[in-house]
């Protein structure tokens, strides 16, 4: 880990966000830069009075988030330089150019936020971050020290599993020092015989050189509940999803695992977004599968 990138609106939780990134910088003498965007959206039919005064408000609102960007980098203790950019594009746009172009390993985002970040880290707009950055995201939701993260629990769907996510899950063991659980929420419709899927998915982790992890399987009528449920029993200190394309698990973050996750849980999401052209694991215990889900078709009951 080199460079991390944090999106921060002077809030609480980007102070968290910030924070939690300083140690992994230090940690890993990585550098950290802190981004925000000044970048606003008004209504096409304004008419300002001159080109002069619309280039002066911009540079106006441009100095005092400098400003603030100073006094926000002042409130932490730190020997490690923090970095600082103000761009004038979308968050998510910059986000997305940053991380393809100047080699971020990793963004930190404060979730939660009462301003600005808010309207961009909540819902649809979570999904937007992860789908966009060319690198692994963490959001934070409140404080948490980067030495709390020792069990990190790792949702799977059996169909949706890439090899280029385990390699990043391999990484991202190293560089927290963590345990890891894997689990795969198993729904009434499933047909796949546990056993066989728990013994085959165990050598393929253990091929992408992960140690030290456990493979549970959950009995759920909802992936969302099941995650939430599995995290409370364990008392996981962070939960790892891959997202790709609205796809397997990706199609949860832009619905009820989002807010399930990033806004009701407690703890720091990583993502990592999966190239949708890259071909699943094909697992002979899912292609194999024969028998009947679970679950009848309901009939509607009329009087």
């Amino acid at each position: 880990m080199n460079k991390i990138l944090v999106p921060v609106d002077f809030s609480h939780v980007s102070v968290h966000a910030t924070q939690f990134a300083i140690e992994l910088a230090e940690k890993h003498n990585a550098e950290i830069t802190l981004l925000n965007s000044v970048h606003f959206d008004y209504y096409t039919d304004y008419q300002f009075t001159s080109f002069a005064s619309a280039k002066t408000l911009m540079q106006d609102v441009r100095d005092a988030m400098v400003t603030k960007m100073d006094e926000f980098v002042s409130k932490f203790n730190t020997r490690r330089k923090l970095n600082t950019k103000i761009d004038e594009v979308y968050l998510v746009t910059a986000i997305k150019e940053m991380t393809r172009n100047e080699g971020y390993d990793l963004v930190v985002i404060g979730t939660k936020g009462c301003s600005g970040l808010e309207e961009v880290l909540i819902g649809s707009n979570t999904e937007k971050i992860v789908r966009n950055a060319n690198c692994p995201v963490i959001s934070v939701p409140d404080k948490t020290s980067v030495s709390e993260i020792k069990q990190i629990l790792i949702p799977l769907d059996i169909r949706e599993i890439k090899s280029s996510f385990l390699k990043e899950v391999a990484q991202l063991q190293k560089d927290f020092d963590a345990n890891l659980e894997f689990m795969w929420v198993k729904t009434p419709h499933n047909i796949e015989n546990e056993e066989m899927v728990s013994r085959e998915l165990s050598k393929h982790i253990q091929s992408h050189g992960i140690k030290n992890f456990e493979f549970t399987i959950v009995n759920n009528v909802f992936p969302s509940d099941g995650i939430l449920y599995r995290a409370d029993e364990t008392g996981a200190n962070m939960i790892a999803m891959p997202t790709h394309a609205r796809r397997g698990i990706s199609h949860w973050l832009s619905g009820s695992l989002t807010e399930d996750t990033v806004n009701h849980i407690n703890v720091p999401v990583w993502s990592f977004k999966m190239d949708k052209k890259e071909k699943s694991v094909s697992l002979d215990s899912v292609k194999n599968a024969h028998g009947k889900p679970e679950y009848k078709k309901i009939e509607v009951l009329t009087y």
